[in-house]
């Protein structure tokens, strides 16, 4: 696969994602009364924004500030670096991995932004479940992030038993 053919695939996923997620955003901070929460579908679906200095369930929310800045910012930014340069010299990688990896670039940016412009935090707002069972509190950003994770296993896993 050719470098014009890589970017096709992994520019669109990845300013999909990163649109969604800004856009999303930037609505719910505009329409969004601070702490008042909307609920959806019985309460399956609950907007309720906050500030999150952590990643994935607030996991590393308790470093301090330079702890939390060197990894969640600069480390991000480097392996988002990395991804993307890897993914554009990678010549076997599938269509679907490609996907993948755009769709995680596109997440990662989106929440990336978020810590550059808000004081080292991200923007969350949505928790769903049902009754006592719900999910942690997260943002669109990390919906792309777990579909190219998803996307890219997929993509290797089907690659892989075309091959053998």
């Amino acid at each position: 696969m050719t470098l014009q053919d890589r970017l096709r695939w992994l520019l669109p996923a990845a300013f999909a994602w990163f649109a969604a997620d800004q856009v999303t955003k930037a609505w719910l901070k505009q329409a969004l009364t601070p702490g008042v929460d909307l609920t959806a579908l019985g309460g399956a679906i609950l907007v309720t924004p906050v500030n999150n200095p952590g990643a994935f369930l607030s996991l590393g929310a308790g470093l301090d500030d330079h702890a939390r800045g060197l990894v969640f910012t600069v480390g991000v930014a480097l392996v988002l670096a990395a991804l993307l340069a890897w993914s554009l010299r990678a010549k076997t990688l599938s269509r679907l991995e490609l996907l993948g990896a755009g769709s995680f670039l596109g997440g990662g940016l989106g929440n990336l932004l978020d810590r550059l412009r808000q004081d080292g935090t991200v923007f969350d707002f949505l928790n769903l479940g049902i009754g006592p069972l719900r999910t942690g509190i997260f943002n669109i950003a990390d919906v792309g992030l777990m579909a190219g994770v998803a996307l890219f296993v997929a993509g290797g896993v089907l690659g892989k038993s075309r091959r053998t």
